[in-house]
């Protein structure tokens, strides 16, 4: 009987400490996506802001061209079969995240549209990204993605306080390239340094 517990209690250790690696695992970040969104974003606001210098006549094609790539990719990866491997909570939590993020810069977007001005609606915009960055940064322990976190929030209040949408669309611009990509670029050469280890 004795011995019975004492497997049992070295049997629970042994699937405590397998779900634990999992959860090491699963917590990591290529930097690929924000390295993606971030160029999207960027190249939005920047066309938009030449847009407004040349008088054209359609301001916002950057950002709905980025709308319906958006709406592509977001369905691609619904609808692509997905490897089967053990979901932890926090894959469930990091999800969840993840459609939170989506729905609020949806109404945001919808917002802009019906009676939200875009000065507003852009600094609400940044506001949601820096709360995306800040919970992912968190999540995979990246000063870099915090950074960018506090840098967007800094962002959005600039927004507010400028008055002159085309400059919105640079500080926009500003705000992505310090909170999306240059993460995104050291959270690749991390993945890429920690691939080059665990192959040798």
């Amino acid at each position: 009987m004795a011995n019975d517990q004492q497997l049992s209690g070295e049997k629970s250790l042994e699937i405590i400490q397998q779900m634990i690696n999992q959860a090491k695992t699963n917590l990591t970040d290529n930097g690929i996506s924000w390295l993606l969104w971030g160029t999207m974003l960027i190249l939005a606001s920047v066309s938009t802001f030449v847009f407004i210098n040349i008088g054209s006549a359609n301001l916002f094609l950057g950002w709905n061209v980025f709308g319906a790539v958006t709406i592509i990719l977001l369905a691609y990866d619904a609808l692509k079969p997905k490897r089967k491997k053990v979901k932890t909570y926090v894959d469930e939590l990091m999800t969840m995240v993840d459609i939170g993020f989506f729905v609020c810069v949806f109404v945001i977007i919808l917002a802009i549209n019906i009676s939200v001005s875009p000065n507003e609606g852009f600094g609400f915009m940044l506001m949601a990204f820096a709360f995306l960055m800040l919970i992912k940064g968190g999540a995979v322990k990246s000063k870099a993605l915090i950074i960018g976190a506090v840098v967007n929030w800094v962002g959005a209040i600039a927004i507010f306080k400028n008055k002159e949408f085309k400059y919105d669309m640079l500080i926009m611009a500003g705000a992505v390239l310090i909170g999306y990509i240059i993460p995104g670029l050291i959270l690749w050469a991390e993945y890429k340094k920690a691939n080059k280890i665990s192959k040798k």
